[in-house]
């Protein structure tokens, strides 16, 4: 073949490839962004559309007002076929499903549901978060030396490990973290180990550590030591994001509980208190502020803590609260009905006074898996601006409102932009609470 038709043919293959990737590309990510289920709620208007060489098959049996489009021709309930455009205005409860196909071929299947999302009160209430009602977190190991100059870490090599929960020395239970080093010094004067009563993976241990005595010849003072670095279970201030009145049952934070060094936080006895904000650090470009709370612990105590996961935690409430400006339930939106525009947000911003402040919602992710970052959101409001500077910490689960419908909840803020965040889908949130409440189910069968 002369060289100039090699070069034609090169330059035509080129351009095909080209255009090729300029229509599957585009289209095969929008693909990969369907869920793998989408939940619907009748009378929901939804359009899914595709462009060649993707189409969609519509099975004949699906719910009602679920129809497909190719060009002229409509596929409606009873007809089966492939379409480019599928219009969603179901009227009734039901189940289905759609196929993507490439060029003929089954690629993706996203299964309908269509029903009624359930109504819940959102929250806005301020909480404080105690990982257990008693005892002290062990955060770390550090080594400490006797008088001949030698290195121990006794507490280490007795078999206490990052993340366990110290609950009591010598059968003495601990309250606060200056019960610690007071009953360390008490006890070991005796001459004995001490007894270590831990608890780990939700059991109860206990181990038997020998500390280190360490003489102060000048002041005459003898210290003992474990080798311990330790922080107090209260995990700090948040936000409920929604209350279940028919379950009794709530969601709050939208992420997970972690300790330092992002270490898995174990939930012995976890509560939920109520806390008062006194005080706000102002967000900066590069440095998140603060809401300063005060809870005063078992006092104060509204629900418990039941799990701590990826989205949010989760337990019951001991009695019913209440919305100052969403007195009753309101429903819960589906992912797919959340779109980019106004909404609101609810939170506290001094004492326990639920706040309602304007957000715009900039961009919706279309998950298909259980994720605590499925939009971002950008604080517009001026008074949340000008008395926070946009998100702060403490805000984690500040439920998210639009049109009268519960969307999401905030979880993150951009460090460099602290107006912009993100936020987790409220049906997430509620997906995991009933995923849950099925393993619990399980366990006890």
């Amino acid at each position: 073949m002369p060289p100039r038709y090699t070069k034609s043919l090169s330059l035509i293959l080129t351009i095909f490839l080209i255009l090729f990737l300029a229509v599957v590309l585009p289209q095969a990510i929008k693909i990969q962004l369907f869920p793998n289920s989408l939940r619907l709620v009748p009378g929901q208007n939804l359009r899914l559309s595709l462009k060649q060489p993707f189409s969609i098959y519509l099975t004949a049996d699906r719910p009602d007002g679920i129809n497909g489009l190719n060009g002229k021709k409509k596929i409606e309930k009873g007809q089966s076929g492939s379409c480019s455009e599928v219009m969603v205005c179901p009227e009734r409860e039901g189940t289905g499903f759609l196929e993507i196909r490439f060029l003929g071929v089954p690629i993706r299947r996203v299964n309908l549901l269509v029903m009624k999302m359930p109504e819940i009160v959102p929250g806005g209430h301020a909480i404080g978060v105690l990982v257990a009602k008693e005892g002290v977190i062990i955060s770390g190991h550090l080594p400490v030396r006797d008088d001949s100059g030698k290195e121990y870490y006794p507490a280490q090599e007795g078999g206490i490990k990052v993340g366990d929960l110290l609950i009591a020395i010598n059968g003495q239970t601990i309250h606060r973290l200056s019960d610690v080093e007071a009953l360390i010094q008490s006890e070991s004067q005796k001459g004995f180990p001490l007894t270590l009563t831990i608890i780990r993976e939700g059991k109860p241990l206990e181990l038997k550590i020998i500390p280190v005595k360490k003489v102060n010849h000048d002041r005459g003072l003898v210290t003992y030591l474990l080798g311990l670095y330790i922080e107090d279970p209260a995990a700090g201030v948040g936000t409920l994001t929604y209350y279940n009145p028919k379950s009794g049952r709530y969601g709050a934070l939208g992420h997970k509980i972690v300790g330092f060094g992002n270490r898995e936080v174990q939930l012995a006895n976890g509560r939920i208190v109520s806390a008062r904000i006194t005080g706000i650090n102002h967000s900066n470009r590069g440095e998140p502020g603060e809401k300063i709370g005060v809870f005063s612990g078992n006092a104060d105590i509204i629900g418990d803590i039941s799990a701590n996961t990826q989205i949010g935690i989760f337990g019951g409430l001991l009695n019913n609260l209440t919305n100052c400006w969403y007195p009753l339930p309101i429903p819960v939106s589906t992912i797919s009905e959340v779109r980019p525009g106004p909404a609101e947000i609810l939170t506290v911003l001094s004492g326990d006074e639920i706040g309602r402040f304007s957000i715009e919602i900039q961009k919706v992710y279309y998950q298909s898996n259980l994720r605590d970052k499925g939009m971002v959101i950008k604080v517009t409001d001026p008074e949340l601006l000008l008395k926070t500077g946009g998100i702060i910490q403490g805000m984690s689960g500040s439920p998210i409102i639009q049109n009268g419908k519960l969307v999401g909840a905030i979880t993150h803020v951009f460090v460099n932009d602290p107006t912009r965040g993100y936020g987790v889908f409220a049906e997430w949130m509620l997906q995991m609470e009933d995923n849950l409440i099925e393993m619990g189910r399980k366990f006890a069968s």
